[in-house]
């Protein structure tokens, strides 16, 4: 368990606001922003949260209450607050990703980028186990963490639109999937049939930070045959 932690409160937007933490207690806890994040909406009425790696953006409703009042609740959840070190969860779930050519947007580039054959890519994303780090961007979308430094690419210099459900991407350390369709700006490597996001469940998100995660690659046939299941 850690000792209690010093959060720092920084204006963000009239209606948001930022709290970040010293470096040495995200070391020792990673998820100590989404332990927070649960801590909080059990806590207080009338809030959003966006919990991130290395802070938390709390909304507020300034109908309902004002910002230093606010304020006062924040600091007083933050004097009782007690986050837990957490271990790896010893479960590994493994996600399957076929990187087949009409998936993989951007493989063509990654690969010519990076000087690797597209089955050098494919190895280097299958190769290693990441964690969860978070949940966040969008409704559902897992960071996932950290990337072999074979693969670590910028994000693209014009983002996607839309990119479909299932879409796996890379953008600097982070490999990430996309729950749920929309516009994205990360190069784009593959697809996986697996749905982790379900609106309709009390916790929508079937993948939770700090869970150990690997990737499998299966053919586009393998694909189509989980995705009718």
């Amino acid at each position: 368990m850690l000792d209690r932690v010093e959060f720092s409160v920084n204006d963000f937007a009239e209606d948001l606001i930022l709290i970040k933490c010293p470096s040495d207690a995200l070391n020792q806890n990673p998820l100590i922003f989404w332990q927070l994040s649960k801590t909080l909406l059990a806590s207080l009425t009338d809030i959003e949260v966006i919990p991130g790696e290395d802070s938390l953006v709390v909304k507020v409703n300034l109908l309902k209450n004002t910002r230093p009042q606010y304020l006062i609740d924040l600091n007083n959840v933050f004097s009782t607050f007690q986050p837990e070190f957490k271990e790896e969860s010893s479960e590994l779930i493994t996600v399957p990703i076929c990187y087949d050519d009409e998936f993989a947007l951007d493989m063509n580039d990654i690969s010519l980028s990076k000087g690797l054959s597209k089955q050098e890519v494919i190895d280097a994303h299958c190769g290693i186990e990441y964690q969860v780090k978070m949940i966040g961007f969008t409704p559902g979308f897992i960071y996932i963490g950290d990337l072999s430094d074979l693969l670590i690419l910028p994000r693209l210099k014009t983002p996607r639109v839309f990119v479909p459900s299932g879409s796996i991407g890379l953008a600097n350390k982070r490999t990430g999937i996309y729950s749920l369709g929309g516009p994205g700006g990360w190069p784009i490597i593959g697809r996986t049939p697996t749905n982790f996001f379900d609106p309709k469940k009390e916790d929508p998100s079937l993948i939770q930070p700090g869970m150990r995660l690997r990737f499998e690659s299966i053919t586009k046939e393998e694909f189509g045959n989980m995705l009718s299941n």
